[in-house]
């Protein structure tokens, strides 16, 4: 039959076909389970990795305050306890300045002159009309006498020995008035020097010699050579905190100095609604007048929280900060985060609010940065 003779050979080629793939089947599989068994021998040989490292980090404790104390400063200007700008009384020509910026005199040195040649012109003039003067009045006191004597005698009349006498009385008045006047240019010519009132320091010469100048224009500055003072105006309430006397500590550029008050004043500044106060400060201080300085002075904020390094503070979300608390656990001990308010900065320290507990213990330093939930060993700071 030869439609059965022609079927059996395409059932054989077709058994063939599936027992090779059968056998690629197999053979993949025996290699995958092979090749996972090898896998698992290698991972088996190599060692687990350590454990990780416990970063050493150093702890602080909450320690709870009241409030916190703020040094507040307040601005003043160093200046002399006497300030003048000395003139003449008298306008002229300036000849000579005996003093110049910077010098130390004492009171009643001479400092500057003016030129006095027409008033000692002026003075000799009156003096020798004095003169003349004196000679009239002893020629009348002469002829006085003579006459006295004649009318003894019956040889002068009455009327002859007035004259005489009122003659005598004329040329005394007028030598009086000559007298007052050689007087009063005296006084001009001493008023052409000017002297230190008090022991000074030169400030400033606001004129050079051969200069005209009018009466009472400024010819140098002087200021009183004694301790410096610092003035600066303070708050009502705080001013009122402070007596004549008391001792507070003042910053000049760095130099910290402890001056003491000297006056308050009863009234307060127009402009910035403050109350002066002048604060003597040490003679030895080496200060330049109109310098700025500051007076220092303590004040309480009643703020309940408590001080950290300002090293311990992380930015938190939305510019918040946080600080690292030490949390215990069954592997020991970790660091999490806890939420702080900053108050006060001082220095390298911060004053803080948050919800951390009175002992509390957060991190104050880490040699390395520290993520939540990484487990520390803490030490003391």
């Amino acid at each position: 039959m030869p439609g059965f003779g022609t079927t059996l050979p395409r059932i054989g080629r077709g058994a063939r076909r599936l027992s090779v793939t059968g056998a690629v089947i197999a053979l993949a599989v025996a290699a995958l389970l092979g090749g996972a068994d090898l896998i698992a021998d290698r991972a088996a040989a190599v060692p687990p990795p350590p454990p990780a490292p416990i970063t050493p980090v150093a702890v602080a404790q909450v320690v709870p305050q009241a409030g916190y104390q703020v040094t507040r400063r307040f601005i003043g200007q160093v200046e002399a306890p006497g300030r003048i700008d000395l003139g003449f009384e008298l306008g002229g020509r300036i000849v000579e300045i005996l003093a110049q910026e910077g010098d130390r005199v004492r009171a009643g040195a001479p400092l500057a002159r003016l030129d006095t040649a027409a008033l000692e012109a002026q003075r000799a003039g009156l003096r020798g009309e004095h003169a003349a003067l004196a000679a009239d009045a002893e020629l009348a006191r002469l002829t006085q006498a003579r006459n006295d004597q004649l009318a003894r005698g019956g040889f002068r009349s009455e009327s002859a020995r007035d004259d005489a006498r009122l003659a005598v009385a004329r040329f005394t008045a007028r030598m009086a008035s000559l007298d007052a006047q050689i007087a009063g240019v005296d006084i001009q010519i001493g008023k052409s020097t000017i002297a230190a009132p008090f022991d000074a320091v030169v400030g400033s010469r606001v004129v050079d010699p051969g200069q005209n100048i009018g009466a009472g224009a400024p010819v140098l500055r002087l200021f009183e050579q004694a301790a410096p003072q610092l003035r600066v105006g303070l708050p009502v309430g705080l001013a009122s905190r402070l007596a004549p006397g008391g001792v507070v500590p003042v910053d000049i550029d760095g130099q910290r100095l402890d001056g003491r008050v000297l006056r308050l004043r009863a009234d307060l500044d127009p402009v910035t609604r403050t109350r002066g106060i002048v604060v003597a400060l040490p003679e030895d201080a080496r200060l330049a007048f109109g310098q700025t300085g500051s007076l220092l002075l303590e004040e309480v904020v009643a703020e309940p929280g408590f001080w950290a390094p300002v090293a311990a503070l992380r930015e938190g979300s939305r510019g918040s900060w946080t600080v690292l608390a030490i949390a215990g656990g069954p592997a020991g001990e970790t660091v999490a985060p806890a939420a702080v308010e900053v108050i006060h900065m001082a220095g390298d320290r911060v004053f803080l609010r948050g919800a951390l507990a009175d002992g509390a213990r957060f991190v104050a330093r880490a040699p390395a940065r520290v993520a939540p939930g990484q487990a520390v060993a803490a030490r003391a700071e």
